[in-house]
């Protein structure tokens, strides 16, 4: 009989690994994969091999291995399209319950997303001050930046708040300079095999420089 973390594994799509399709890349604890319904051509997930339920859960142990994976992604989104805009759920409004962190092509914050920074979210410095956030306070909605040409970025934490979340996406939406912003994900999924494909290609260039 399984117990409750066998179940738990068993019934999450990220931790079935025969069933996952469009990896990019592996580490021991890590893995890249194209978005199976991306918002952009581009889109990423990053996601531990282990079920975790959030970044917030992550093992202090894997701290290095996960800022190599994020410095890998982000110099591929560099070269190739744009610098990336990190996001993750947090358990709030996740669509699977294991931790993955999406990286979209989409160059910098809007502004507006700064000013709501200030108003409602908390600078993050440090992986730790995700799990620190997690740990007292449970469901958050995250959000990280590159600044400029140079191996820095600006990272928030929101707190999960309905009318906070859907502002911060709408700022967000409009990032894809695309008519109408992000489509529906069932669309998305639907049509996103061609962007997958170029991302994958891309990715296999970038990976024999």
């Amino acid at each position: 009989m399984l117990d409750e973390a066998e179940q738990r594994n068993a019934t999450c799509v990220f931790c079935r690994r025969a069933d996952l399709s469009h990896i990019l890349h592996e580490t021991e604890h890590f893995l890249v994969l194209a978005d199976h319904a991306p918002v952009v051509e581009g889109h990423l997930l990053i996601l531990p091999r282990a079920h975790y339920a959030c970044y917030g859960a992550l093992p202090a142990a894997l701290d290095d291995e996960f800022l190599g994976v994020k410095s890998r992604v982000t110099a591929f989104c560099q070269t190739t399209y744009q610098p990336p805009v990190f996001f993750e759920h947090g358990v709030y409004h996740q669509s699977v319950f294991h931790a993955h962190l999406h990286a979209i092509p989409l160059g910098s914050f809007p502004a507006d997303i700064s000013d709501l920074a200030a108003l409602h979210g908390t600078p993050i410095l440090t992986q730790e001050d995700v799990r620190a956030w997690y740990a007292s306070r449970g469901h958050y909605f995250y959000l990280e930046r590159l600044i400029g040409q140079r191996p820095s970025s600006e990272a928030i934490i929101f707190p999960p708040e309905g009318a906070l979340y859907r502002r911060v996406l709408g700022l967000l939406r409009e990032q894809t300079g695309e008519p109408g912003g992000w489509l529906p994900q069932p669309v998305r999924r639907l049509t996103g095999s061609s962007k997958i494909r170029s991302l994958a290609g891309a990715w296999q260039r970038y990976a024999k420089q």
